[in-house]
């Protein structure tokens, strides 16, 4: 009789699955969470699986990763030294549910990357950020999203050399796997967009969603300025009224005016001018308001003394 004894393979040289990893990422010097960092889970030879970013308390989750053969968590940050975390069978509990906790290290300020000059991607990226627009940034606590919206009133994009790209708005850095900006009526992450535009990926999967939930967009806003036609200066004390309701607004130092809507349709702005001006002239725009939810309008007007 002849036999054959084949050897079982060491567990750390399998593939296995992994249902959900998760876990939260602290700073290894202060304990202190880490957020917006990205995590990636690749496999032994370095393909991407699945990726996400830490929320506000430095926690992360991802879910039906399925099978990988050597799997392993890469933590990248623009802040703090890159961190690998190997992952093991025997770490998995009866579900095939893995938690992790690394600590990672920040890079001293001294050691960070310059800013180099400006890319094809930075370029791209800037485009989407126009100066008197919104964008909304979507932030994730207890695995919950909200979404914050915000004007831009100066926006830099700066690739940091490394392969991330910082978005500077309003004097505050972003991420870009959490900003949604107006895309063909909808709100869509930026990191999709900008990946569909080069033969390469930038980001790869965020694990965030592509477009942003109507339910987490703030009301439609109707807003602009009231100029003199002569001058171009702003004029203060016209009289905004939006047609078929009661809404009436003076404008202000600034000659500015913002009107809510919480309906889609057509609008009519209409503009009665203050004291020194004809008062035979009224000012009439109408708008069509294609959504009741995220709409960002502007109607400027100008009045001749």
């Amino acid at each position: 009789i002849i036999g054959t004894f084949l050897g079982a393979q060491p567990k750390e040289a399998i593939e296995f699955q992994l249902n959900t990893i998760s876990g939260q990422v602290l700073n290894s010097l202060d304990k202190t969470p880490v957020k917006n960092l990205r995590v990636e889970v690749l496999s032994g030879n370095n393909l991407l699986k699945d990726s996400t970013v830490t929320d506000e308390n430095g926690h992360f989750n991802m879910d039906k990763v399925g099978y990988v053969w050597k799997p392993k968590i890469l933590l990248l940050s623009r802040d703090y030294h890159k961190l690998t975390v190997k992952l093991n069978p025997d770490d998995l509990d009866s579900l095939n549910n893995i938690t992790v906790h690394p600590m990672i290290t920040p890079i001293p300020d001294d050691q960070k990357i310059p800013s180099l000059a400006k890319t094809p991607i930075e370029s791209r990226a800037e485009s989407f950020f126009i100066k008197g627009s919104v964008f909304y940034y979507l932030s994730i606590v207890n695995e919950q999203f909200s979404a914050e919206r915000i004007r831009i009133k100066f926006r830099k994009v700066i690739d940091d050399g490394t392969g991330f790209i910082m978005l500077n708005i309003n004097g505050m850095y972003y991420e870009p796997e959490r900003c949604y900006v107006p895309q063909m009526g909808e709100y869509e992450n930026l990191a999709y967009i900008i990946d569909d535009y080069f033969p390469s990926p930038v980001f790869g999967p965020s694990g965030l969603p592509q477009y942003l939930d109507n339910n987490l967009l703030e009301p439609t806003i109707i807003y602009g300025t009231v100029f003199d036609a002569y001058t171009g200066k702003a004029v203060a004390g016209a009289e905004v009224i939006l047609a078929g309701s009661s809404k009436r607004r003076v404008t202000d130092e600034h000659g500015k005016y913002a009107f809510q809507v919480n309906k889609s349709g057509s609008y009519q702005i209409m503009v009665n001018p203050p004291f020194g001006y004809s008062s035979s002239q009224t000012g009439i725009s109408e708008i069509l308001v294609k959504s009741a939810r995220g709409g960002w309008y502007r109607s400027n007007h100008y009045l001749n003394p």
